[in-house]
């Protein structure tokens, strides 16, 4: 049975996620990367992302695949929540797993299993931009390649696979993430989902003068994206991108393991679980982690400047599979050169 993505969504995450399974920046998160990316992209590359989507034509039917049904996409943007609403069989692919010794990242390989986040980009950028496959297989790459370029730019997706990343680490939350009405965190993992943000880019596009309360659901991300092109200059943006994933997970990986992240401490040269254990033996055992207002304040800043730096980059990986000749970042309008 085919089932529609049109411009809202219809289906609950939770219908189809398991209580355990960690998300990367959560909806609005997501869909800021992908909005970002998608005002970098060339003129033909846009106009190849529209013919794939049949622009104004009712969209691209998609086959399902494993537990996917099949879906008819008209939006690149809502397709990027795709992989957390209905996750593929290998959730690892969301993640880079380290062992817990482990000080830095320099290859693009899995680390600990056949499979991780680097191997689902590097698989579905090659589809994208292999034009001998069919349309609905790209667009499927296409989806899939913005997520994962949000997940290797959020902290804890580069991390430990006992606790799942944070996933198991329980939090006592002071206040609330913002004045968001999004219920509150109950993992250290999902504090660097959504908590971080809410707090800090869209609480700070809540307080502008010209926010509306009648704003449709996602449009708070789209004012957020504004402010990450405005304040990304022409020249900056062109260091920024490229194709070392590795230097992107290293980049999440020096706040995973950083003291003030309050996820791993060090215990001789390990980053342990907690001040008495290595790892986690069991889910129950899990530790409650208290998260102060003053922690959201000091790591909000991060949490926005690793969403700018995936939508700039998903916005270059995207340029070159979609567009012949694309070599480097155009300048949009709104940057500074």
């Amino acid at each position: 049975m085919r089932r529609f993505l049109i411009l809202g969504f219809s289906i609950i995450a939770s219908m189809y996620l398991s209580p355990d399974t960690a998300l990367a920046w959560g909806k609005f998160g997501h869909l800021t990367v992908c909005e970002l990316a998608y005002r970098k992209l060339t003129d033909p590359a846009k106009a190849e992302l529209n013919r794939l989507f049949r622009k104004g034509k009712g969209g691209i039917v998609v086959e399902g695949r494993n537990t996917l049904p099949d879906r008819t996409y008209t939006s690149f943007n809502r397709g990027c929540l795709e992989e957390d609403e209905l996750p593929r069989k290998n959730d690892i692919d969301h993640y880079v797993n380290v062992d817990r010794k482990t000080k830095t990242i320099d290859a693009n390989t899995c680390p600990l299993a056949d499979t991780c986040v680097f191997a689902a980009i590097t698989r579905d950028f090659d589809n994208l931009r292999n034009r001998s496959l069919p349309d609905s297989d790209r667009v499927f790459a296409l989806m899939a390649l913005g997520h994962w370029i949000g997940d290797i730019h959020q902290p804890l997706h580069v991390s430990f696979a006992d606790d799942r990343g944070g996933g198991w680490i329980k939090i006592d939350l002071e206040g609330k993430c913002g004045t968001s009405r999004e219920s509150k965190p109950d993992n250290l993992h999902a504090v660097w989902d959504k908590c971080l943000l809410d707090a800090g880019m869209f609480e700070r596009v809540r307080k502008r003068d010209d926010f509306k309360k009648t704003w449709s659901r996602f449009t708070i991300t789209y004012r957020a994206a504004d402010t990450l092109l405005w304040n990304t200059s022409w020249a900056e943006e062109k260091t920024l991108v490229g194709q070392d994933y590795a230097k992107w997970a290293q980049e999440s990986y020096v706040y995973t393991i950083h003291p003030d992240t309050l996820y791993c401490t060090m215990i001789g040269d390990a980053c342990a679980y907690s001040t008495t254990t290595l790892t986690l033996p069991k889910k129950d055992q899990a530790r409650t982690q208290a998260i102060s207002q003053q922690y959201l304040a000091d790591h909000e800043a991060i949490a926005q400047e690793r969403v700018r730096k995936a939508g700039l980059r998903l916005a270059h990986l995207m340029n070159l599979a979609l567009d012949p000749d694309y070599t480097t970042p155009i300048k949009s309008e709104v940057q500074k050169p």
